[in-house]
């Protein structure tokens, strides 16, 4: 039986809050395989320079380990013992990547929700990049620091009232870069399939916005991509039925933005390069020219807007407008 009452049941200590929280899950299995011998290793990179490049003061790290491998979990807890990493969980069993991401996702609190694979190498100032088109373009309800023109009118519908205008905005360094990260070649890969109106490649041309002096590229993808509360509010809230299934992150993570809205919308800079499972000289070679101070991110207040909520009844009417200025090629 209880004894006494407990001495801090009548403290009053504030609980303080974040403003912005970055999911991050893992899965590597083995390190003998050759598809995964090379990722406890990427897996380093990318916890170094995640953790180096955030403002700890605004964010935090939440870190799933998803059941991997004796030498992956080491890399993963000597961060965690850093004290680096706000929350760290583990899975007793393979869940796969949807299931834990979406538990953690749903339970967050913060504002500003970022997902990312465990691949990555994230460039000083990615954050505040991010923050600045949240600050800048009250329609963004999804941002990515890796470019995704090809991805334009994915899951993107509202854009049909959008003041969109064409441009080349995105390098050919940067293009080249992202190609190379999955392991396309840059005259083959996603941005040389034909673009706005099935005409110029998206490598030649993309869809942009500009507002004020500043510049955002339409598209956005699932694997490296910030969101604000209102669209994790609205991810799918079924159950995940597999551990793995090639696409299922679309009916979960990818229409979200547009059931809630909002548009989604890419940096016009890579921020961000995709390891897979190697850690080239060229990527080190990238990161380490690009290194530079970055400064605090300004994350704008939430606040609730008319133009969401419009778009919000147009869906319908918006997807159709979509497919059709596709197929008629005045879009």
């Amino acid at each position: 039986m209880r004894e006494g009452e407990h001495p801090l049941k009548s403290v009053l200590k504030p609980l303080s809050h974040k403003v912005h929280r970055i999911i991050l899950p893992f899965w590597i299995p083995n390190a003998e395989e050759p598809y995964f011998k090379g990722q406890p290793e990427v897996l380093r990179y990318c916890l170094d320079s995640l953790t180096r490049s955030i403002d700890r003061e605004q964010s935090a790290i939440t870190l799933i380990n998803n059941h991997s491998c004796a030498e992956a979990t080491a890399v993963a807890e000597s961060f965690v013992q850093a004290g680096l990493i706000d929350k760290y969980v583990l899975c007793a069993e393979n869940r796969g990547k949807l299931d834990p991401l979406l538990a953690e996702a749903r339970a967050a609190q913060e504002d500003y929700l970022t997902l990312a694979d465990a691949d990555f190498l994230f460039l000083p100032g990615w954050e505040q990049a991010v923050a600045r088109v949240f600050q800048r373009f009250p329609r963004a309800g999804m941002v990515s620091p890796f470019p995704a023109a090809h991805l334009t009118y994915f899951y993107n519908s509202h854009l049909v009232w959008a003041a969109r205008q064409t441009g080349k905005v995105l390098s050919d360094e940067d293009v080249n870069l992202f190609e190379q990260g999955l392991g396309h070649s840059p005259e083959s890969g996603l941005y040389s399939r034909p673009g706005i109106k099935r005409g110029l490649s998206w490598r030649q041309q993309q869809y942009v916005l500009r507002r004020d002096g500043h510049t955002v590229v339409l598209g956005a993808v699932h694997a490296l991509a910030t969101f604000r509360r209102e669209v994790v509010q609205q991810f799918n809230q079924d159950k995940v039925p597999w551990v793995f299934k090639n696409g299922y992150e679309h009916e979960y993570l990818d229409v979200a933005a547009e059931k809630a809205g909002y548009l989604r919308v890419s940096t016009p800079d890579l921020w961000a390069y995709h390891l897979g499972n190697t850690v080239p000289q060229a990527a080190l070679d990238w990161y380490a020219r690009a290194l530079t101070p970055a400064e605090t991110a300004e994350w704008p207040a939430l606040r609730r807007s008319f133009c969401p909520a419009a778009l919000r009844r147009l869906l319908p009417l918006n997807r159709l407008l979509l497919r059709a200025g596709r197929k008629w090629r005045w879009l």
